[in-house]
């Protein structure tokens, strides 16, 4: 009896040891997460997104260079070269969105990296 215990027990260690060397067929690619196309596109959509804001919210540079502007040399300055200021960060934006939606497909510049800093104008 004693040796049929010890039978039964190397013979489920035996099992188990072949059973770990058993290779499963999987279907799966063997990396992790988006593949380098998807990477591509998903920049490219950002590139023509973030060129798409920036046309929409170019308006939005005026306000925001009177108050920075403002916060840095006053009222007075605010109004007069901080509405400057404004109107030429709006065509500066705008051209940058407009060159971002029609060169979206180009990795340039540097992998669909943004043209200006920053990004957007709420920034």
């Amino acid at each position: 009896m004693r040796s049929f215990l010890i039978g039964l027990v190397l013979a489920v260690m035996a099992s188990t040891a072949s059973a770990q060397n058993i290779d499963v067929v999987n279907d799966e690619p063997p990396h992790i997460g988006p593949s380098e196309t998807e990477n591509v596109v998903g920049h490219m959509t950002d590139k023509l997104a973030r060129g798409f804001v920036n046309v929409l919210t170019c308006i939005g540079e005026i306000p925001n260079q009177m108050v920075k502007v403002g916060h840095e040399k006053g009222f007075w300055a605010a109004i007069t070269l901080g509405f400057v200021k404004g109107l030429g960060m709006m065509i500066v934006r705008f051209a940058a969105g407009g060159f971002e939606m029609v060169f979206f497909l180009s990795p340039w510049p540097d992998n669909y990296k943004p043209i200006l800093e920053p990004e957007y104008v709420w920034e």
